[in-house]
């Protein structure tokens, strides 16, 4: 009875299905998937990144950062280039078709953080993003440990 009215992954998986089925609704004429935005938001605000950097920001592993890369590539959101310094790596650069998304991907990013936040004061918003970062950090810890 008590683990039904407290239970994190039922809830956690609730707000992530509902999240992707929103972002995939509203970016769907665009051409890319709820798994795709947040690839083109960080090249937009980063304007250069190392394509192993991605792994680190949206902890991916390597394979699943390269075949999302790739996917962006081809439909000319993004483009890569051998890095200058160090030819082991691999720069990846938003394109105008990236950057002309960019504004449009931050509103609905916003627009989806008040649906969900709707009827909490200020105060509570920022306790909530407070407390989803600290289980953020705390589930990568785990899969460090383990």
């Amino acid at each position: 009875m008590e683990y039904e009215k407290f239970n994190f992954m039922k809830i956690i998986s609730l707000i992530y299905r509902k999240t992707n089925m929103y972002l995939n609704n509203e970016i769907s004429e665009l051409g890319i998937t709820s798994g795709m935005a947040p690839f083109i938001m960080l090249t937009c605000v980063h304007g250069k990144m190392i394509q192993n950097d991605f792994c680190k920001y949206l902890d991916m592993n390597k394979g699943t950062v390269a075949r999302a890369i790739a996917k962006l590539e081809e439909n000319g959101f993004v483009e890569r280039r051998c890095n200058s310094v160090d030819g082991r790596f691999i720069d990846v650069y938003p394109t105008k078709k990236a950057k002309s998304i960019y504004p449009f991907l931050k509103k609905i990013g916003q627009k989806w953080t008040n649906e969900i936040t709707y009827n909490m004061t200020e105060s509570e918003k920022a306790e909530f993003k407070r407390l989803l970062e600290i289980c953020a950090e705390n589930s990568g810890k785990f899969f460090k440990r383990s």
